[in-house]
């Protein structure tokens, strides 16, 4: 076996030692069935790179990544974008017994990820979907755009890399390595994941989820989000709608993106309590995945005003999720207040 293959000894998903000896790289590449929450079939498929890269971490890992999801009620409108949701590191451990820690780069990111990956931990970094090919048809090979993934497993001598990445798991290769890992750039930012625990039990999970629910709303917006974005856009003038179509991707990614998936991870957690038999969230699920709904639907109308370069009457459209907004909270207050 080769300096290189031997430092890409183990899965970093399951840890599982591996003794093969062949001139084939070492590398786990089972078949990856996405999480259901991932599913085709939902009104949005995928969220932002963070939250989807955790989805399926945990569920490479046989966790339920339903339950973390509590953090989605704080999902605020920031002035000119909903907040790009991520969950939180104190909720991870809590619930799955992993901490997020920070990987100080102090020599070289593929050098880093290499001793990471032979310690069974997964790296999550910040790289260039430029780089990614399973972002053909949008960025790779095409535009530089900012993604994170989580670097499972790597092989220097062969070029090749393991990863965890939106809603499934992938490899690469080639001049596409080269990319990820380029020499002289600045360094990124990166962090690893450890176990420090174990994870709770499956009968443990949904109570300690709900008591984070809990907490989370404590923590939602005062004031109605769809309010806040409704008066942002009433307040732009025409030539807002007369740039570019890559202006209108932009601007639909980090508002009617972010608020529809935000809130259909929301209805799948608060449906996911409601199965696990700690509370009568059923009406509030409802709600959050009607708002997911109606969000994609104010995409497209955003779109149309985007060909004809009009903003006239398309805040005014989104006054049927200003009120859903405010029907998943007084459901949920209702259900939180019997328990």
């Amino acid at each position: 076996m080769s300096a290189a293959l031997a430092h890409v000894t183990r899965d970093p998903v399951i840890e599982a030692p591996r003794t093969e000896t062949s001139a084939a790289p070492v590398l786990p590449r089972p078949l990856h069935v996405p999480h259901a929450l991932h599913a085709p079939d939902r009104t949005w498929p995928e969220t932002n790179c963070y939250v989807d890269l955790w989805i399926e971490l945990l569920h490479l890992r046989g966790l339920a990544p339903e339950a973390m999801l509590g953090f989605t009620l704080r999902q605020d409108f920031e002035g000119d974008q909903f907040t790009f949701f991520k969950p939180k590191a104190a909720d991870i451990e809590a619930l799955y017994g992993l901490e997020i820690l920070e990987l100080a780069l102090y020599e070289d990111l593929e050098s880093h990820s290499l001793i990471q990956a032979a310690r069974g931990l997964p790296v999550l970094v910040e790289v260039d979907a430029f780089f990614l090919p399973d972002t053909a048809g949008t960025t790779y090979g095409r535009e530089a755009s900012k993604t994170t993934i989580a670097i499972l497993a790597l092989d220097p001598a062969r070029r090749f890399l393991d990863y965890v990445h939106n809603a499934g798991r992938f490899q690469l290769d080639g001049a596409d390595y080269d990319g990820i890992f380029a020499k002289g750039r600045l360094l990124p930012y990166a962090e690893f994941v450890k176990p420090c625990g174990q994870p709770l039990s499956p009968a443990e999970l949904p109570g300690a989820a709900l008591a984070l629910l809990r907490r989370h709303r404590g923590h939602a917006p005062t004031a109605n989000p769809v309010t806040a974005f409704r008066a942002a856009l009433s307040g732009k003038a025409d030539a807002f709608v007369q740039r570019p179509l890559t202006a209108f991707h932009a601007y639909a990614f980090n508002t009617t993106r972010q608020l529809g998936a935000n809130f259909e991870l929301l209805g799948s957690h608060l449906a996911w309590l409601t199965e696990a038999g700690v509370g009568p969230f059923g009406e509030a699920a409802e709600a959050a995945t009607r708002l997911a709904q109606e969000a994609k639907a104010f995409q497209f109308q955003l779109a149309r005003a985007f060909a004809r370069g009009k903003l006239a009457g398309l805040p005014e459209r989104l006054t049927a999720a200003e009120a859903t907004y405010a029907a998943v909270f007084d459901a949920l207050d209702r259900a939180l207040a019997t328990e």
